[in-house]
């Protein structure tokens, strides 16, 4: 029996060691059009520093999610990043975070967050810089297929794990039955997604003591969405630097996706001196990064999509209607367990 899964994110990669673990007979394969795992769970090395450009931290939401970060997956640099979170409103008003969700774990690594994504990826058949056009279904099963016409693989079933808008369009150029078809475009077209850009700034200069960790926008009026010190997190090497990460809300980000690095760097860290209250016009570099499905709004059914046509599968963020990572874990296992369901 052979499983075919798209995508290397956290879902995928969720799913697919759950699929392992329960049916070690199983062929299993997973197919990535980028050249690493994870998706948003990233980790960059620029700079002489470390630093994590997309989501931030797990949280401990859940003992399962619990027991797979210390005991299914131990790792030496998994840490928690004890100090908390505040808010800040549209004004620039800082004020102390939720005290209950301060209080949940919030679990990232030493050497960076994409550590996660290849502890789930040990062992896995992985295939990287791999992109699947479509699918084609027939009574011998389905077969995925490259922009050339090339066939890839030909499995039994199939997981697609990509964001909503790009499943749509591999579900499009797909070869399947008409009724079925129609059903999951009108499913997937349900979730669009709020743009990020992260800008990245680093100082060589000290700055000043904080009691929290990361900033975040309440009211969702202020073009900061997310401001995070990179270099509190613990055991976090950032070359002696102030590194802070700022994520930027969807409709600044938007109309300023295509501008210049140093546009935007002058920019943001405009914005970042008046939050902060301190003299950070001048970082000593910067990075961006364009997350162009950075978060779903609105969520499509699972069950809706998992019962549609035997053999063919979904999940992600979609699924969820939340990017968060320990939901994107969580949706790959409950998809394993669907596909499980329906094995021989």
């Amino acid at each position: 029996m052979n499983v075919a899964i798209v995508g290397a994110g956290l879902a995928g990669l969720a799913a697919a060691g759950q699929l392992r673990q329960q049916r070690p007979e199983l062929t299993i394969t997973v197919w990535e059009k980028s050249h690493g795992v994870g998706g948003r769970a990233a980790t960059r090395r620029a700079h002489g520093a470390t630093f994590d450009h997309g989501a931030q931290y797990v949280k401990g939401a859940t003992q399962a999610i619990e027991q797979l970060l210390r005991e299914e997956l131990p790792h030496e640099t998994l840490v928690d990043i004890a100090r908390p979170v505040w808010t800040f409103d549209h004004t620039g008003r800082i004020q102390e975070g939720d005290p209950a969700q301060n209080r949940e774990a919030k679990w990232t690594y030493s050497d960076g967050l994409t550590r996660l994504s290849k502890e789930l990826a040990q062992g896995l058949d992985l295939r990287l810089d791999a992109r699947v056009h479509h699918v084609e279904h027939d009574q011998s099963g389905y077969r995925l297929v490259d922009a050339q016409g090339r066939v890839m693989d030909q499995v039994d079933r199939v997981l697609l794990t990509p964001p909503a808008p790009q499943t749509h369009d591999l579900i499009a150029a797909s070869t399947l039955p008409d009724l079925p078809k129609a059903a999951l475009l009108s499913e997937l077209a349900k979730v669009t997604y709020r743009p990020c850009l992260t800008v990245t700034l680093g100082y060589r200069q000290m700055i000043q003591e904080c009691p929290f960790y990361a900033l975040v926008n309440s009211d969702r009026q202020h073009p900061i969405t997310w401001l995070a010190y990179e270099h509190l997190k613990p055991d976090r090497n950032t070359g002696n630097q102030a590194v802070l990460i700022a994520q930027m809300a969807p409709s600044w980000s938007q109309s300023h996706w295509d501008a210049p690095l140093a546009a935007i760097t002058l920019e943001v860290a405009t914005l970042v001196s008046g939050l902060l209250d301190e003299a950070l016009h001048a970082p000593s570099w910067s990075d961006r990064q364009g997350w162009r499905y950075a978060l779903p709004d609105g969520i499509c059914d699972f069950h809706v999509l998992n019962t549609v046509l035997p053999g063919l599968y979904f999940a992600g963020d979609f699924t969820a209607g939340q990017g968060r990572v320990h939901l994107a874990v969580e949706q790959g296992w409950r998809v394993a367990e669907r596909i499980l369901q329906d094995l021989p």
